[in-house]
């Protein structure tokens, strides 16, 4: 490897025209540039400059090798200002993320339009999808994922952004006719939404006794696999359903749906976001993770 600290030596001498004036520019004794030179003559075995106390001139070779210094100097400091641009505090660039097909629909979308309305340079790859994914194999800069129990990634960093936890909702007008239950039991007369199982059932923990738990069979009116869908059933009345919690978060808030039974819980899992590593991680990415997790935070403060 070549040290091109010689080559921008031997730019500076050319471009002053002598040793005595390029040395005071760069701030170096005239004997230690002339040493420098010498050396990349010699490593080159080609002389570059004719030199004597009289006379200084640039041998034919000599300008020809300038020429193409001088394109080495602007490639570095094309590469120099192409790294300080990237890692600048403006986020610019394209990020990917992977999320569940749930969490796109709701919040997490909605967070990223957010994002991206107030920072025009970023572009944002949102892949839906339930796999799991191979962060650096499938070029992801973020993931998210819901798991029960601890993501086991060691050579991930995780960071937690909120429970999902579960609630069992209902429309309001769905107790035109009969009054909201107010014990577990009253569940199974209400006609109810679920997954597809050969089983359908509700375990539900009490909040003040985590140890009372109660599993409650029940027979779906609608089968569906997919909470957009069990969403929309709910909101027209057809039945009561679980549905993650940040799902129906602003449905809850206003009053368009209600929680049955708040008093028990179904089980939760948490929502986490991993990436491969905060070193050298790039502005728009770094901006987008410092996005969903306060936006999460403020999710969590309207529970």
């Amino acid at each position: 490897m070549q040290n091109l600290n010689d080559y921008y030596y031997f730019v500076q001498v050319v471009k002053y025209q002598g040793f005595t004036k390029a040395s005071e520019a760069l701030g170096i004794t005239k004997s230690k540039l002339s040493r420098r030179i010498s050396e990349l003559e010699t490593r080159l075995n080609v002389r570059l400059i004719q030199r004597n106390t009289r006379k200084f001139a640039v041998t034919e070779v000599g300008q020809q090798f300038y020429e193409f210094c001088l394109k080495i100097m602007d490639d570095v400091n094309s590469a120099e200002n192409f790294i300080q641009s990237t890692f600048s505090d403006e986020p610019t660039g394209l990020v990917r993320i992977s999320c569940p097909v749930a969490l796109v629909g709701m919040p997490v979308g909605q967070m990223i339009a957010d994002f991206m309305q107030h920072n025009m340079q970023v572009r944002v790859d949102l892949v839906a999808t339930n796999r799991r994914v191979d962060l650096i194999e499938e070029g992801i800069d973020l993931a998210i994922r819901v798991r029960n129990t601890p993501l086991d990634d060691s050579d991930l960093i995780v960071r937690e952004l909120d429970a999902w936890e579960h609630a069992l909702v209902a429309h309001p007008d769905l107790f035109l006719d009969t009054i909201v239950p107010q014990h577990i039991e009253e569940l199974n007369h209400l006609p109810s939404i679920g997954f597809h199982a050969h089983k359908s059932f509700w375990t539900l923990h009490q909040c003040d006794e985590p140890h009372m738990v109660q599993e409650i069979e029940f027979q779906p009116r609608l089968k569906t696999d997919d909470f957009t869908a069990i969403k929309a059933a709910v909101l027209k009345g057809v039945g009561i359903a679980s549905l993650p919690r940040v799902f129906v978060h602003e449905e809850l808030k206003q009053g368009a749906l209600i929680e049955l039974l708040p008093e028990w819980h179904l089980p939760k899992g948490v929502i986490y976001i991993v990436y491969t590593s905060r070193l050298g991680m790039l502005p728009a990415v770094r901006a987008v993770l410092e996005h969903l997790l306060a936006a999460f935070k403020d999710l969590n403060l309207e529970h």
